[in-house]
């Protein structure tokens, strides 16, 4: 392995050409280029052109402007907060505390954390998570996409996996979706179309034309206190908001909580389901001030995990039952597993709220806790009997036989 050092000036532009190996790229405070591999370099006042033979490691100033061609590896990048773009990656590619970020095509996973400008990716064979990111585009995701505390608008052209956004500060927009969606917490205008799974939704949202339409089912948690003018369009209506100026016709409900200028359209051709969400804890959060976590947090996370993961993965086995067993079979088990999922994550809530709550008394004693992991074992029990339906080890009939006795 060799190695050589440029002195460099102000923001200069690196070119990889290609890396047949890992390439590895870190920012530092030095005016000068690092470069450790196998390597051959060119440079001019225009910039420096590297090609790897193997695996390559540049420490570059963090002001560079990067271009990378084709990498044969994995592409790992930090603390780079010039332009950059790479063409091609074969394996995963991972960026951390970056500028404006450009990714062609990624073959593996794509990880983007604390990325200070915006994000574009053009296919994704793989995965991707962002924590932390301004504008966000990606045009193609074959997995699943993660996106948490996004300071940006987020456009999704075609999301093939699950697809879980959570404190989004800008527009969400999906063209295109094959398995459900998840939104929590996003504060600007969403705009979901042509969804094969379901839409969940958790929350308010901002004044202004928002909309979501979906093959399967839509779920709804809205404030109760937070207007909204609702516009629905399902198989199946099953509404637990009190709304007022209600329209009702086949198929269709229209609606509105309070006066304001939030106008939701739900459009599914399964059921729209409207529930009242879980109230915000507003004396908590002035005792808590900036703390990232305070009393109950673990409590909370388990019942969002349980909401959100098992009905991710109750939607994609019953779809599978329906096509093997039959629609009926299927919805029975759904429903069921269904019922469990909210009971567990209600004792999760119930709990968290327990433990909230201030104590002005020594009784003398520490007040159990609730067997949540035990509740969460029992779900994985049910998707373990519906694994030995889909491998043919056990019977629909003897499937159902369980499934009542966890019931009981």
């Amino acid at each position: 392995m060799s190695k050589e050092r440029f002195t460099t000036e102000g923001s200069p532009f690196i070119r990889v050409d290609s890396c047949q190996g890992d390439l590895i790229i870190r920012g530092w405070a030095e005016s000068s280029l690092e470069i450790k591999g196998d390597f051959q370099t060119h440079h001019s006042d225009k910039g420096f052109l590297i090609t790897g033979q193997g695996n390559l490691y540049l420490n570059v100033p963090e002001g560079a402007v990067l271009s990378v061609g084709k990498v044969g590896g994995e592409l790992i990048v930090r603390h780079v907060t010039g332009i950059s773009s790479y063409e091609y990656v074969q394996g995963d590619a991972a960026f951390t505390q970056t500028g404006d970020t450009k990714a062609g095509i990624v073959h593996g996973n794509l990880v983007a954390k604390q990325i200070a400008g915006a994000l574009s990716v053009d296919e994704v064979n793989g995965d991707v998570v962002v924590r932390g990111a301004g504008e966000t585009t990606l045009v193609e995701v074959h997995g699943d996409l993660s996106a948490r505390l996004v300071d940006g608008n987020i456009t999704v052209e075609t999301i093939n996996g699950d697809t879980s956004l959570r404190n989004i500060n800008g527009n969400v927009a999906i063209q295109r979706g094959y398995r459900d969606v998840n939104l929590i917490g996003v504060n600007g205008l969403v705009n979901i179309k042509a969804i094969m799974g379901d839409i969940r939704l958790r929350g308010g949202l901002s004044a202004g034309d928002h909309s979501l339409e979906a093959r399967g089912d839509i779920i709804v948690r809205w404030p109760a206190s937070l207007p909204v003018n609702l516009n629905i369009t399902a198989a199946k209506i099953n509404n637990r908001l009190s709304l007022e100026d209600i329209t009702d016709k086949k198929g269709t409900q229209i609606g509105r909580i309070g006066q304001g200028d939030t106008y939701l359209t739900l459009v599914s051709e399964g059921q729209v389901v409207l529930r009242e969400s879980e109230p915000d804890h507003g004396d908590d959060k002035q005792i808590e001030g900036n703390m990232e976590f305070g009393p109950g947090f673990e409590f909370d996370d388990i019942a969002t995990r349980i909401e959100a993961e098992v009905n991710n993965h109750i939607s994609r086995v019953t779809r599978d039952l329906e096509t093997k067993f039959g629609k009926d079979f299927g919805q029975r088990i759904s429903e069921k597993l269904a019922r469990r999922s909210e009971k567990a994550a209600g004792r999760a809530r119930r709990q968290a709220e327990f433990q909230r709550q201030p104590s002005g008394f020594d009784f003398g004693f520490t007040a159990p806790t609730a067997p949540i992991p035990g509740k969460i074992v029992s779900t994985e029990e049910q998707l373990k009997i519906l694994k030995m339906v889909e491998d043919g080890k056990i019977s629909p009939k003897e499937a159902e036989m369980l499934m009542e006795a966890l019931e009981s």
